[in-house]
């Protein structure tokens, strides 16, 4: 089945809105209706702001380094059997995961 467009999730959002809309509860509904309202407008937003970006030639997404680590953690006396080095920033991660915790740099 793969992974859901951008158009897929908003059409989504869409069927969740007409559901809702639908039914004459309030309370809880109000309020879901109100994220969904929300995601659905965040989402054109993107759309559009990655479409002109793409017109003018600009990068749409630039990768960050990572500015600061959140902790330190436990101080290990050396990287366990299953781990490999990151290739952006050096730290140990488990080799299962499929990223680094550290920058976010995928492998």
């Amino acid at each position: 089945m793969g992974q859901p467009t951008l158009e897929e999730f908003r059409r989504w959002l869409q069927t969740e809105i007409s559901a809702l809309e639908s039914t004459e509860n309030g309370g809880v509904e109000e309020e879901r209706l109100l994220q969904l309202d929300i995601a659905l407008q965040e989402a054109m937003a993107f759309s559009a702001a990655w479409k002109l970006r793409a017109e003018a030639s600009v990068k749409p997404t630039i990768r960050e380094r990572s500015v600061r680590l959140v902790s330190d953690g436990p101080q290990n006396q050396g990287p366990p059997a299953n781990t490999v080095k990151c290739n952006s920033c050096d730290a140990d991660f488990d080799e299962d995961l499929g990223f680094c915790p550290v920058c976010g740099e995928t492998r």
